[in-house]
This record gives C-alpha cells, sequence and structure tokens, in this order.
C-alpha cells in the first residue's frame, strides 16, 4: 500500500509501519488523542483470515481498515481523528518537500489522523488495506498518506489512492509483515496534494504564407523584330517565332498602309501593294521555331504583322517598305 516517489523506490507500508515501530520503541503507553474529538472500533485478530475494523467516523469523514491474518490473537484498535494523536505532531511539509521536490513553503494539511494500537505483540502476515470515505472530493486533487516517525511525517509514505466518488482507497496486500506492540502505536495521515489546472496554451497567430508571385507567362520571340523593305527592289524576308514550352502552330496577320503620294514611275500591278504574308500559320520545327515568310512590294508604307499563340498571347513585328529611308520597329506583348 505503501509507495515512495523521491527516489523512484517502491516502499511497502509493512517496512514504513515497522520503521515506526522501531523509531517509537521508547514510547511506555500507546498515544492517545485526548486533546481532540475522536472514534474508535477495535477487532480481534485471526491468525487464518483477514478481519475488518468495524467504520468510524469524524466530522462526515469515515475510515474502514482491512487487516490480514496475524500471528497471534490480540484486540488492536483503530482510532480516527482530526487532530494529532497525544504526542505527535501536526502534519509539517518539511519531509513532504523532500520527498516530493516540492517548495518548502507548500504547506500540507490532515484531512484525518489515523492510529492502530495492539493490546499485545502481533505480527500482520501482509499489509492493510485502509479506505477514507470524505464529505466531498475537489477534481484533480490527489490523496496520499503520512507515516509519524522520529518525531517527524514523512511523506509521502503511501499513495497516491484510488478514488471513486468520494472515496479513497489504499489498498492492502499479501506481501511483507507488520509487527504491532502494545508501546508502538502506528500513527498516520492522510492528506491532499492539487495538481494545478494547466491553463489553455494560446493558440498562435498563424503567419500569413506569402502568395507566391505568379510566373509570367510565355509569350511568343519573333527574330527580327522589324523588317525593312526597298520599294525599288521588292522581295521575301522571313521572321522566325519560338516560345518557351510550346509547340502548337502559330498564327499570323497584317495590316498595312501605304504612303502618298506613290512613287514615279508607278509600281507594276503584280507588286502593287505594301507587303503580305505568305502563310497564315506556322508549325514549329522539332528545334521549336516556325518560321513566317513577308513578302515585300513596291508600293512604300508601313505594316504592322501580329503573331498569335493557342494561348492568344502575342507578338508584333513592324514592317517598313520606302525607297528612300527605311525606319522600322518591334514590340511583343500577352493578351
Amino acid at each position: 500500500m505503501l509507495s515512495r516517489s523521491s527516489s523512484g523506490t517502491t516502499l511497502a507500508i509493512g517496512l514504513v509501519l515497522t520503521a515506526l515501530l522501531a523509531a517509537c520503541g521508547g514510547t511506555t503507553t500507546p498515544p492517545r488523542n485526548e486533546a481532540g474529538i475522536s472514534d474508535t472500533a477495535s477487532v480481534g485478530t485471526s491468525t487464518t483470515t483477514s478481519v475488518t475494523v468495524p467504520t468510524i467516523g469524524i466530522s462526515g469523514i469515515t475510515s474502514s481498515a482491512t487487516l490480514p491474518a496475524a500471528s497471534s490473537a490480540v484486540t488492536i484498535t483503530e482510532t480516527i481523528s482530526t487532530t494529532p494523536p497525544d504526542g505527535a505532531s501536526a502534519l509539517s511539509a518539511a519531509r513532504a518537500a523532500q520527498a516530493q521536490r516540492q517548495a518548502a513553503a507548500v504547506s500540507l494539511t490532515a484531512i484525518a489522523y489515523i492510529e492502530f494500537s495492539a493490546s499485545g505483540t502481533v505480527t500482520l502476515n501482509g499489509e492493510p488495506g485502509i479506505s477514507f470515505t470524505l464529505p466531498s472530493i475537489t477534481p484533480g486533487d490527489s490523496y496520499y498518506l503520512s507515516a509519524y516517525q522520529n518525531a517527524t511525517w514523512d511523506a509521502p509514505a503511501a499513495g497516491p489512492a484510488t478514488v471513486s466518488g468520494t472515496t479513497v482507497t489504499f489498498a492492502g496486500s499479501n506481501s511483507g509483515s507488520l509487527t504491532i506492540t502494545t508501546s508502538t502505536p502506528i500513527i498516520i495521515a492522510l492528506y491532499a496534494t492539487t495538481t494545478a489546472t494547466p491553463g489553455p496554451t494560446p493558440t498562435p497567430t498563424p503567419t500569413p504564407t506569402p502568395a507566391p508571385t505568379p510566373t509570367p507567362a510565355p509569350t511568343p520571340v519573333v527574330s527580327p523584330a522589324a523588317l525593312l523593305f526597298d520599294a525599288n527592289a521588292p522581295g521575301t524576308q522571313n521572321v522566325v517565332v519560338s516560345e518557351a514550352g510550346d509547340t502548337a502552330a502559330y498564327t499570323a496577320a497584317i495590316v498595312c498602309a501605304e504612303t502618298t503620294p506613290p512613287p514615279s514611275p508607278a509600281p507594276s500591278p503584280a507588286q502593287n501593294f505594301v507587303a503580305h504574308l505568305q502563310q497564315a500559320s506556322a508549325t514549329p520545327n522539332p528545334s521549336g521555331s516556325a518560321t513566317f515568310g513577308v513578302e515585300g512590294g513596291a508600293d512604300p508604307g508601313t505594316c504592322t504583322m501580329t503573331i498569335t499563340d493557342t494561348r492568344g498571347a502575342t507578338a508584333t513585328v513592324s514592317v517598313a517598305v520606302d525607297a528612300a529611308s527605311l525606319t522600322v520597329s518591334g514590340k511583343s506583348r500577352q493578351h
């Protein structure tokens, strides 16, 4: 029933209470709760089976203990009180602070004190079990037993207890042994510790994920960006178009405006235009480029050639036809 967590070592109730017997060997009579209010009950031990001490109670707290089979038939008396039995000090936090690694300023308050005394020397063949029924239970509290020895309180000597409703139970066992004499009563105290309920963890403020910068859609790239034709020597030039990752066919259109007045002498009817396309569409070759042919005429003027990909992105080529001074420019744009 008893265990100690400060060193990670399990300490059975028989060992703790046996130590109490040795420590208290100097007393001549069992301590009694003469100053405070108490309740008592007695039971005769059995050498063959366990026995239960009748339920005792004080201030709304009841206790019931079960004693294992004993070496001889004696009378054991259990006393419950809310003040320390005569000869014992009030529960102190000094030893508990060291055992539980609590701050020394933490105060432990006994809920009830229990004293076991015997009419003669007897050895219990196991560890007693004891339970307490309390007026109420605080959610989150843990319940322990402290043992009085060497004029100090050793805590925790047992626990945490099993809690069911308002009853806390420290289970007994058939292992170990415990000897009680007429001069060595056992004094224990029931106390509770409260585990602070952690507050809610603040929800972290999410860091906005920056929107990715959109990758610009590719647009057709033309070369050259401008064509220059001599009206006096009409001919054909090529425009090469390509686009990253695009292998679909391109379409092309050309819009021209003549320069006035027309040159003299007038061109032959077959060349009476500024410029026109040799084809309206072109499919890229394995290297990814497509070629459009542009034929210049004998009429001076300017034209804009527009090449469009399958996504609607365009590139333009400026075309100029002049018999004297030729100036051209080119640009690309996306729809």
